[in-house]
């Protein structure tokens, strides 16, 4: 059975469905031969309907998890240790090995601003040789990993886990009270804590199952297993600028969310942004009645004197 986890709270369900509705497809296994795991701490009905669709067409297994208030209270301190973009739910995968049932052995966690457009089933295979984590190294590696003294810097936004490891060391509870004591060095808070705690036991995969997407980066690794948009900037934003973001709307519109619409901007900048994203697209009237909205939003925020 290959297992795989994804820690969202409601702002990344939607994400969720486009990430897990692209691994869906590209299984090469049976659905009965897949389980995802789910942890989040709010699930409406609508979410809950949602997951039964997924279930219905691709005969998989789904299964739903709700953090309790006890877990989310000791997690309260943590917020304000990772990028502005990241909230505290992506410190759900440290309860994961608590979580799951005992079954689970082993784990691939990925982050819901992924999309998977290869077989899945081919990374889970990989042994772990006695490691607690498994992943690729950072698109910043060598920065981070001097700042953080440490060789080795993985990005744990794609990563394999030795879940009878992590539950007979307690590895989960070990990297809470880490991140929560050492606020102040923890640059990105989970992904930090992963790096500085399990140096000796880290893996690298290859560069493929972590294929890093910016709104500029083209260069990627033959043969992509996972495409992991990372920065605040992201697919689903009307301003994003790489095409390798089609990707996403291509499974979203095959998913239950299907119908869902980009996010518009809010600021200057990115209505800028977008405004000459559809001037290059040739859009030339869309483009000028965004320019326009910003004139009108800039002289609303400053009026002139006397006006």
């Amino acid at each position: 059975m290959v297992h795989v986890a994804y820690c969202i709270d409601k702002n990344y369900q939607q994400h969720f469905g486009a990430s897990a509705t692209s691994l869906l497809l590209n299984f090469a296994g049976d659905g009965s031969e897949l389980t995802i795991h789910v942890v989040t701490d709010e699930a409406d009905p609508v979410f809950r309907a949602r997951l039964d669709r997924l279930r219905s067409v691709f005969k998989a297994r789904l299964e739903l998890y709700l953090v309790d208030s006890q877990a989310l209270q000791a997690m309260a301190p943590l917020k304000g240790t990772s990028a502005a973009h990241v909230s505290t739910a992506t410190y759900f995968r440290f309860l994961l090995p608590r979580i799951l049932p005992e079954t689970v052995k082993k784990l691939l966690y990925l982050d819901a601003d992924t999309i998977v457009p290869s077989d899945i089933g081919e990374l889970f295979k990989t042994d772990m040789a006695g490691a607690a984590v498994a992943g690729v190294s950072d698109y910043s590696a060598k920065t981070m990993a001097a700042k953080q003294n440490v060789e080795r810097y993985i990005n744990s936004g794609v990563i394999l886990l030795d879940v009878e490891q992590w539950r007979r060391e307690d590895h989960g509870a070990r990297c809470l009270a880490f991140a929560s004591e050492n606020k102040a060095k923890l640059i990105f808070g989970d992904q930090c804590t992963i790096n500085l705690l399990f140096q000796d036991r880290l893996r690298l995969l290859d560069a493929r199952w972590n294929c890093y997407v910016t709104p500029t980066a083209r260069a990627l690794p033959e043969n992509p297993g996972v495409f992991h948009f990372i920065t605040g900037d992201k697919p689903w934003h009307a301003w994003y600028e790489n095409d390798l973001g089609k990707a996403y709307w291509r499974y979203l519109d095959v998913s239950p969310w299907a119908g869902a619409r980009p996010v518009q901007p809010t600021t200057v900048d990115k209505a800028h942004r977008l405004a000459r994203l559809l001037h290059r697209q040739n859009k030339t009237a869309e483009s000028m009645r965004v320019y326009d909205s910003i004139i009108v939003n800039t002289r609303e925020r400053n009026p002139r004197p006397g006006a």
